[in-house]
């Protein structure tokens, strides 16, 4: 039964282990040796026989030389005697030299010799004239015809070529022979051993050493083939250390999948599983990895929506990052769990990818039950907390009203009697103050005095309650003309006073203007009054670069303040210079609630004696609550 022939690449190189005479490259080199050697024998003949051709050539005429050189003369003489014996004797000697094939020896009237056969091609003719001297010149007596044979060149030529190649041919193939069998023993069986070595070579056999049987090699230089081996031996440790890589990151790949929380499972093109870690099985209700690999997953555990429809696969959010090349996210869906019930997961899909060419999917999620359970929970809360806030704003307002409401009532109640004291001491002071003593009359002025300063500490008590629960309006306006403005009411109520007032032009911001108008009122009145025993008085209004927004500020060279009490002056009643400068102690509060309803915030900086900075800043893109535009 005829063999048949391999059916793959793999397995026709796999048969094709050489031996000692079926080596291919051992072929192949005698190939190459005989036809080198052929062309160099065929090259080395050619020459010799051209040597071989033009050294009979010389011979022949070298003899037709000698032929007139010795026997012309004496042919003349013979002939001039006319001794045909004699004659016929010197022709049959000249023809009995080798190659000579014809004799001709005449003059003008007859042929005297005529020996050999002539022949009109392979020859040499040479036609020598025969002269004899006869009183005082030569004179032509006949003519000697020679023709000599190329045959004989020819033959022997022949005969040689015959020897040699007969001979190479020989030499050719014993050392063609010789030459295979060294090539054998050195090269060919070591390949043929490094092959089956190679072909045997797997991850279980990488610590197998290659060894060749190459006897005394230990005292003899490296050749190619221990270089060769050397190699593979470096091959084998490089690929036994990249295996136990490889297996290393395997085996961490693994550790991490088979212990990260997240459920984790990869699709091929097809959608049906290729892989799952133990916390997918878990979350899917599965216990053997086999009953995932190869099903699809959509129909599995991912064919129905959230409220109960059918999930076509073709809107399977899941396929589509590998059937358009991009990640997918969803939280907002189901999977199905092996025992017919469904969670809610939050899942990740992202496609796998090898050069270019899209592979599969691999898809993480997470069961978010809790998360879910406890969204609805606080959407219960905010639900809930949404009444409470608004029956506590409901509440506040009506609290609000009935504060604004008593305010107004104790403003009333509180300014009556006021009034009242400070009336009756006037009138005192008017209709009695003679009858009094200058004492008394002190006294009367302290009692109005005091009336006239709770007025003024209930006016600004009931400020400070309008800044908080007064309506807000927003709008574009210019600082630097409401700074204008409050200096020029405070010179119209002191026109006497003399100091020196900077105000930087084109600040300008959003805000509420009737608020900020106060805000000024405030700070440079408080400017105005600690100037007041200044020597040459100073106040100036501007603005510096701040953090994410401009920073405003009001400076003064006035009495200044001990910055270890810098967090006390922006509290109600609190005065740092005691009854030395008169005031209610309630602008500084009233300024910090007013920045503190645009969103800004207020400091201070001083030093006794040196004057103070007041800064302050005013968010403009925050939202106010209780604005109005």
């Amino acid at each position: 039964m005829k063999r048949s022939p391999p059916t793959t690449e793999t397995e026709r190189l796999e048969r094709a282990t050489p031996g000692v005479f079926s080596s291919v490259i051992a072929r192949r080199l005698i190939f190459y040796v005989v036809l080198f050697s052929s062309l160099i024998t065929l090259v080395s003949t050619a020459f010799q026989l051209y040597l071989d051709y033009e050294n009979d050539i010389g011979l022949i005429e070298d003899k037709l030389q000698q032929v007139r050189t010795a026997h012309l003369k004496s042919l003349s003489e013979t002939l001039w005697a006319s001794d045909s014996r004699e004659l016929r004797t010197h022709a049959d000697g000249i023809l009995q030299m080798r190659d000579m094939q014809y004799v001709e020896i005449r003059d003008r009237e007859r042929v005297w010799v005529a020996l050999g056969e002539p022949q009109s091609h392979n020859v040499i003719r040479r036609e020598f004239p025969m002269t004899h001297p006869f009183r005082g010149r030569d004179i032509d007596i006949g003519t000697l015809t020679i023709v000599a044979s190329l045959d004989g060149v020819y033959q022997r030529l022949l005969d040689k070529v015959w020897i040699i190649l007969a001979s190479n041919a020989v030499k050719t193939f014993l050392v063609a022979g010789f030459i295979f069998i060294i090539f054998h023993t050195l090269v060919t069986r070591h390949l043929a051993h490094i092959a089956s070595f190679a072909r045997r070579l797997d991850a279980d056999t990488l610590d197998a050493p290659l060894q060749l049987e190459r006897g005394g090699r230990e005292k003899q230089a490296a050749d190619e083939l221990d270089l060769v081996v050397n190699a593979i031996r470096q091959m084998q440790l490089n690929l036994h250390r990249s295996f136990e890589a490889l297996r290393e990151s395997e085996h961490l790949v693994r550790l991490l999948m088979d212990s990260t929380a997240e459920a984790i499972y990869g699709v091929d093109t097809d959608g049906r599983c290729t892989f799952a870690n133990p916390a997918c099985l878990r979350m899917l209700g599965y216990a053997d990895i086999y009953d995932l690999l190869g099903q699809n997953m959509h129909e599995l555990v991912h064919h129905t929506r959230p409220d109960g429809s059918h999930y076509a696969e073709r809107d399977c959010h899941i396929y589509r990052a590998f059937r358009l090349g991009h990640g997918t996210h969803r939280d907002d869906e189901v999977l199905w769990r092996r025992d017919g019930s469904s969670f809610p997961v939050e899942y990740w899909s992202h496609p796998i990818e090898k050069d270019g060419e899209t592979l599969g999917a691999v898809v993480t999620f997470l069961d978010i039950s809790q998360r879910k359970q406890a969204e609805q929970e606080l959407e219960k809360y905010r639900e809930h907390l949404e009444e409470l806030v608004q029956e506590r704003t409901t509440e506040l307002a009506r609290i609000n009203r009935e504060l604004e409401a008593f305010s107004y009532s104790v403003s009333h109640d509180l300014r009556a009697p006021l009034r009242s004291i400070d009336g009756f001491s006037f009138a005192l002071l008017e209709d009695y103050g003679e009858q009094l003593d200058e004492q008394g009359r002190q006294y009367l002025q302290r009692v109005r005095k005091s009336s006239q300063r709770m007025a003024e500490l209930i006016d600004d008590l009931l400020l400070l309650s309008r800044v908080t629960r007064s309506d807000f309006v927003r709008q574009r306006l210019s600082l630097s003309e409401l700074a204008q403005q409050a200096v020029e009411r405070l010179q119209l109520n002191d026109p006497q006073r003399e100091l020196e007032v900077v105000i930087e032009t084109g600040i300008e911001a959003e805000g509420d203007r009737r608020l900020l108008a106060i805000l000024f009122d405030n700070l440079i009145g408080n400017a105005w009054k600690y100037t007041g025993r200044t020597a040459r008085p100073r106040i100036r209004f501007g603005t510096r670069p701040g953090e994410g927004a401009p920073v405003y500020f009001v400076e003064d060279n006035g009495a200044g303040f001990d910055m270890r009490y810098a967090d006390k002056l922006f509290s109600a009643f609190q005065r740092l210079h005691g009854d030395e400068f008169e005031g209610s102690g309630i602008g500084l509060a009233t300024a910090r609630r007013i920045v503190e309803r645009h969103g800004g915030r207020i400091w201070a900086m001083g030093e006794p004696g040196r004057g103070a900075t007041f800064l302050f800043t005013l968010e403009t893109q925050r939202t106010v609550p209780g604005t109005a535009t």
